[in-house]
């Protein structure tokens, strides 16, 4: 069976983690959320190249940080992670934290997502950030 996260840079920024340490990192967070077989792509694209995105598929006009779309749930979920550098760099000023860090919470995030969590109740968002939080603790911060 298939383990594979494919990396594709379109943006204009030198992604702030090796496509190794990315991949690593995904699987072990994959693993974790119950998925033994899977097939990501991430893709970092351009600011407003997301935003118009995030217009086409959620009728949202605003900027973002990272979009995913599960594109097969079988034996061997397919999704992709659309992410934006130029934003999480933003937000990790904005933040406070780490831009490495903040690029690896935004595509734990993703991931989440396409392992069926949400985000759209309060307790989603905690329960979100719970696991950001536990997977960074567990497979970033060592």
């Amino acid at each position: 069976m298939s383990r594979s996260v494919r990396i594709f840079n379109e943006s204009k920024e030198t992604l702030p983690l090796p496509d190794l340490r990315i991949r690593q990192l995904l699987r072990k967070v994959l693993r974790a959320l119950g998925r033994e077989h899977f097939q990501i792509s991430v893709i970092a694209t351009g600011d407003d190249a997301l935003r118009e995105m995030k217009l086409s598929y959620f009728h949202e006009d605003v900027y973002t940080d990272i979009i995913s779309f599960l594109i097969e749930d079988e034996a061997v979920p397919e999704g992709e992670l659309y992410c934006s550098p130029e934003r999480i760099r933003s937000n990790a000023e904005n933040f406070g934290e780490q831009y490495e860090r903040e690029f690896a919470r935004v595509l734990i995030h993703g991931v989440c997502h396409l392992c069926g969590y949400e985000d759209g109740s309060e307790s989603e968002r905690r329960k979100m950030t719970e696991l950001e939080e536990r997977f960074l603790t567990q497979y970033f911060d060592r």
